[in-house]
């Protein structure tokens, strides 16, 4: 059954897989990609996501991905490199996966688009409806969370400060706080320092002309220095190093 699916894909670039693999994906799934943008998972048509990881078994983009799977009931496709953990492998929201070392991926993307087709895609569009209200309605993280993390993904060169985003929700700092690290499953800060090393790292890599100045304020840091420090404690390179090797 050759079903052609919308395969909305986080985390690394596919610019890291190999052409041939990609090839074969690319006969069952119509592969959109998304950056570090885990808001798409709150799109009301979106049943699944590709989520790409390369080295790290735990990063914090992940887990946020997986928390908000678990809140929208959304699944994620995972592809990776060497053995996934077994920890993550179990989790209910982990509808597949694939290590790209064992080779061929051929077999898999074809059975992978059959169980897609039979059950996360829903032919009954008005139960569909039906059902995404009430997930929206149900689950922990609300529309106007949902808006923020959509603002954060477009605006990490700004200025973005917690006590001002709570008061936009006109909530206190406080209860934003804690709503926030329910809904999403980190503090808010270490959010907003994830997705600005991952913008950071994807740009050392696209322009590696660029400065890493220029890289340090395009991700809304204004001191150089507090950013490589930042960027060193994350992934344990400093931006310089990281560039010369990947």
């Amino acid at each position: 059954m050759d079903v052609l699916h919308k395969g909305y894909w986080i985390g690394q670039s596919i610019s890291f897989i190999p052409r041939d693999t990609l090839f074969q994906l690319e006969k069952y799934f119509h592969i959109i990609e998304n950056g570090h943008d885990v808001s798409v998972l709150s799109e009301p048509d979106i049943r699944f996501c590709f989520f790409f990881i390369d080295r790290q078994s735990h990063p914090p983009l992940l887990l946020t991905a997986i928390k908000l799977c678990q809140n929208l009931n959304r699944k994620l496709v995972i592809i990776h490199k060497g053995e996934l953990a077994e920890d993550l492998e179990q989790l209910s929201v982990v509808f597949d996966h694939f290590d790209l070392e064992e080779g061929d991926i051929s077999d898999w993307a074809a059975k992978l688009s059959n169980s897609i087709h039979f059950h996360l895609v829903d032919h009954k569009e008005i139960v569909d409806i039906h059902k995404n209200k009430t997930i929206l309605d149900d689950q922990n993280i609300s529309k106007d969370l949902l808006e923020i993390l959509k603002y954060i993904e477009n605006n990490l060169s700004k200025t973005i400060r917690e006590e001002d985003i709570a008061d936009y929700c006109h909530y206190s700092v406080t209860y934003f706080s804690k709503l926030f690290h329910r809904s999403v499953g980190m503090s808010f800060r270490d959010y907003l320092t994830s997705k600005r090393i991952g913008m950071a790292k994807q740009m050392l890599l696209d322009d590696r002309k660029a400065k890493i100045a220029v890289i340090a304020f395009s991700c809304g840091y204004k001191d150089v220095s507090y950013f490589s420090r930042i960027f060193k404690k994350k992934t344990g390179l400093t931006p310089a190093v990281y560039r010369q090797l990947h």
